[in-house]
C-alpha cells in the first residue's frame, strides 16, 4: 500500500507573474509523486474562479483535518513565503511527528526558522530541478 503524501506549498502569496509556472511545477510534482505516493490534495486553488470559493474554515478543516492529520509523510516546496504553509508543517512535525521534507529552490530565500528546524523527522534542502525534487521525497520519505 503506498504512503498517503501530503504536499503543501504557498498559494496566498504568489506573485501573479510565477503563479501559472509554480504551479504548474508543483502539478508535475504530484504527478511523478503519485507513482510511489497517494497524493492528498488541498483545497484552496480551482474554488477561487466560482462563484462560491471556499471559506477559510472551510480551507482549514479540508487542509489539516483532512489532509495533514491523515498524511503518512509531508512535501513542503517553500520557495514562496506562507504562513498557512507554516502552520502545516508545524501541525505536522510537532503534533503529528510524521517525516516532512520541505525543499525549495536554490535561488529562493527560506527563513532561519525554517532552515533550523532540527526535529528528527525533518530535512530541509535547496534544490535546483525539478527531478532533484522527485529524487530527494522518494528517498526520504519512503523509507
Amino acid at each position: 500500500m503506498k504512503k498517503k503524501l501530503y504536499i503543501g506549498c504557498s498559494l496566498t502569496l504568489l506573485p501573479a507573474d510565477k503563479k501559472d509556472t509554480f504551479l504548474q511545477m508543483v502539478e508535475e510534482v504530484k504527478k511523478e509523486l503519485s507513482k510511489s505516493f497517494e497524493i492528498l490534495e488541498f483545497k484552496g486553488l480551482a474554488d477561487l474562479s466560482t462563484a462560491h470559493p471556499l471559506s477559510p474554515r472551510e480551507i482549514y478543516d479540508f487542509d489539516i483535518k483532512n489532509c495533514v492529520m491523515k498524511a503518512d509523510c509531508m512535501l513542503a516546496i517553500c520557495d514562496y513565503p506562507s504562513i498557512g504553509l507554516g502552520y502545516e508543517m508545524a501541525t505536522a512535525i510537532e503534533k503529528r511527528g510524521i517525516p516532512v521534507l520541505a525543499v525549495a529552490h536554490r535561488e529562493r530565500t527560506v527563513g532561519r526558522i525554517i532552515r533550523g528546524i532540527d526535529h528528527k523527522n525533518f530535512l530541509f534542502v535547496y534544490y535546483d530541478s525539478l527531478g532533484e525534487i522527485i529524487t530527494k521525497t522518494i528517498e526520504t520519505l519512503t523509507k
